[in-house]
């Protein structure tokens, strides 16, 4: 992915000004669909109440957010389908699961109910793949445009680039499709791997 990303020079953009052009672009995004590609183990989501809780320790509140939110998601996804196009993830998962991937999993559970495709891509399913970790996070929308997202270390959104040559576009969302396909998708990956963990950061119970 790098490689491709480096066909272009790009144009680095802050934060406002990312939001303002990926919300212009997604709702004409068109038959292309969303594809992105999201590979940090850790990220600092400080707009949603269920991360602030889970961030607390309160590992039920957190989840029951999710619940209370199934309504949005629902409505979000319709939308989506109600434009015309589909939305895609392929997600790295390094294992043993951080508590952060732990938490997101089980949100992007909830989503992938509603439509949004999520495809899980392990550390050793990479490997096998021939693909070389770290990869950066990178959306496509459509044909129009990619962003490569940057990230604090400690995970917090520092702005983006935007490469809209359109040999950039047409590969990064090769790359990431070729990517989601060779995943395994959420819905079975989350039963078998995430859904007996216990709550993170909680200590074993005695013997």
């Amino acid at each position: 992915m790098r490689e491709i990303l480096e066909q272009s020079q790009g144009m680095k953009v802050d934060i406002p000004t990312y939001f303002v052009e990926f919300d212009r672009a997604f709702w004409r995004i068109g038959s292309a669909g969303f594809w992105k590609l999201e590979c940090r183990q850790d990220y600092q989501e400080t707009k949603s109440a269920s991360w602030e809780a889970f961030r607390r320790g309160d590992w039920s509140g957190s989840l029951r957010l999710f619940h209370e939110q199934r309504s949005e998601f629902e409505a979000y996804y319709a939308r989506i389908s109600a434009v015309g196009f589909l939305h895609h993830r392929a997600r790295v998962v390094e294992e043993p699961v951080t508590p952060y991937l732990q938490w997101e999993l089980h949100l992007l559970q909830t989503k992938d109910q509603y439509g949004e495709g999520v495809s899980i891509l392990t550390t050793d399913r990479l490997a096998a793949l021939g693909v070389t970790a770290p990869l950066p996070d990178v959306v496509v929308l459509g044909r129009e445009v990619a962003y490569e997202v940057h990230y604090t270390d400690q995970g917090q959104l520092d702005g983006a680039t935007r490469h809209s040559a359109r040999a950039v576009v047409d590969d990064a969302r090769a790359f990431i499709q070729r990517l989601h396909g060779d995943g395994e998708p959420l819905a079975s990956y989350f039963p078998r791997a995430i859904a007996g963990l216990r709550p993170p950061n909680q200590p074993e119970p005695d013997a």
